[in-house]
C-alpha cells in the first residue's frame, strides 16, 4: 500500500468527529483533498438534479428553481425510504466526480496522496475507491459541543441524522487506521503523521 504512487485515503467518522480537520492536516502534508460534501452540494445546485428531485419529491422541496436543502433534509431524515431515493439521485454523480479527480491526480507525478473526505464514505460505497480508510473517533459529548458551535445542533438533531447512517462501531471496524480526535489538534496531527508515513510513499 505504501509503495503505490498517489494512494487514496478515505476519511470516515461520526458527525462532528473532525473529519475535515484531519483532512486539512493531510492537505498540509501534501494531499489533494476531495470534499464529497461540497461536491454533493454542487450536484444539488444543478438544474438536472433539481428537476429529478422535483419529480421524486414534488415542488415543496424547492425554493424557486433551486433545491431547498432545509426542506429536503426535513423530508429525507424522517424516513429511510425517502433518504434512499435522494441518495439514488445524488450518489452516482458524486462518485463519478470523485473518480474524475482521483484519475486526474494520479496522472500528476507530483501527487503524493488523495484524501476523500466523505460523511457517507461507506454508505456511498466510496471506500471501494480507497487504498486505506482512516476512522476519526470522538466521544459524543465532544462531538455535540462542536456541532452546537458550528451548526447549532442539539443531541436530538444529532441522533436524528445518525440513525440513517451506518453505526460508528461498524465504520470503526471497517477502517484500517483510527485517529483519536478527543484531544488537541497537535495530538491529532501526530497521529495523522504516523498514518501518512505508513501509507504514502516517501
Amino acid at each position: 500500500m505504501g509503495e503505490r504512487a498517489c494512494p487514496v485515503i478515505g476519511v470516515a467518522g461520526g458527525i462532528g468527529a473532525g473529519k475535515s480537520t484531519i483532512s486539512g492536516i493531510f492537505k498540509r502534508m501534501g494531499a489533494v483533498i476531495i470534499d464529497a460534501d461540497a461536491i454533493a452540494h454542487h450536484v444539488l445546485e444543478s438544474p438536472e438534479t433539481a428537476a429529478a428531485i422535483e419529480r421524486e419529491f414534488g415542488p415543496a422541496v424547492l425554493e424557486g428553481s433551486k433545491v431547498s436543502r432545509r426542506a429536503l433534509s426535513d423530508v429525507v431524515f424522517s424516513d429511510r425510504g425517502e433518504l434512499d431515493k435522494i441518495n439514488a439521485i445524488i450518489h452516482p454523480a458524486v462518485t463519478a466526480e470523485c473518480n474524475r479527480i482521483m484519475e486526474k491526480s494520479r496522472k500528476d507525478p507530483r501527487c503524493r496522496a488523495v484524501v476523500v473526505d466523505a460523511p457517507l464514505l461507506f454508505e456511498a460505497g466510496l471506500e471501494r475507491l480507497c487504498d486505506a480508510v482512516v476512522f476519526v473517533e470522538a466521544a459524543e459529548p465532544v462531538r455535540l459541543e462542536r456541532l452546537a458551535a458550528s451548526r447549532g445542533w442539539d443531541r436530538q438533531e444529532l441522533k436524528r441524522r445518525e440513525k440513517f447512517q451506518d453505526s460508528l462501531i461498524s465504520k470503526r471496524k471497517r477502517a484500517d487506521y483510527i485517529i483519536d480526535n478527543n484531544g488537541s489538534l497537535e495530538d491529532a496531527a501526530t497521529q495523522a503523521g504516523e498514518i501518512w508515513k505508513a501509507v504514502v510513499r516517501s
